[in-house]
């Protein structure tokens, strides 16, 4: 982590140093498809399987161009991701965030038409649905099996595209969960068996952006 905000601080240096008539900002409109698969932790995982289900998302995208390459992205999209799991019943939950990735980048021109890019960075989201799942059949009412989310969860994304004529940008990416996405509540109906298991979200991404 200590080398991530070393880095970082290297960039904003490099832009505080860079003339002004060095930048460029772009702003526009992005989204696109997630492929989400959960990873368990604890007594549950010896009960279900997880698969990978559909979501989308969309919202506003910045880049901001800065010296020798490198720049700045940001996000602020509303994301609608679709979690699994495969136990006795498939049980499925959509959950709802606001969510705020922010990349570092680096860009390769390939002449006046397009350029690649490469870009990694922090992912905040902020959770605007129903924050409970209870994953031990579809018309249970207890509390076993019930799940419930975070306020706000933190991950990590890595990813790759490529951007035409300065005004599309087309890529793929993964995004790594760094906590946990939800906790269980109780282990079993009783509630006296307080247990910690726990999820996580991977994600992969497809993203489109237009900008103005």
């Amino acid at each position: 982590m200590k080398k991530i905000i070393m880095s970082l601080v290297l960039l904003v240096s490099m832009a505080w140093a860079t003339p002004a008539s060095a930048f460029g900002f772009d702003w526009g409109v992005t989204g696109g498809l997630n492929m989400t698969k959960l990873k368990l932790k604890g007594d549950y995982m010896q009960n279900f399987n997880t698969n990978n289900r559909a979501g989308w998302y969309a919202g506003l995208k910045g880049n901001l161009s800065l010296a020798l390459g490198f720049g700045l992205d940001a996000s602020l999209v509303y994301s609608q991701q679709k979690y699994s799991l495969d136990g006795e019943n498939i049980t499925s939950k959509t959950m709802r965030s606001v969510a705020i990735p922010i990349n570092v980048r680096y860009n390769i021109g390939l002449g006046s038409v397009a350029s690649v890019f490469l870009a990694t960075g922090p992912q905040f989201d902020f959770n605007v649905g129903s924050r409970s799942w209870n994953i031990a059949s579809e018309d249970y009412t207890g509390t076993a099996g019930m799940f419930k989310q975070e306020n706000m969860t933190t991950s990590w994304n890595i990813g790759t595209g490529v951007k035409v004529l300065d005004r599309v940008e087309v890529g793929v990416g993964y995004n790594f969960a760094l906590g946990k996405v939800a906790k269980s509540v109780f282990g079993n109906a009783t509630g006296i068996d307080i247990r910690t298991n726990e999820m996580k979200a991977n994600t992969f991404k497809l993203s489109a952006t237009v900008y103005f």
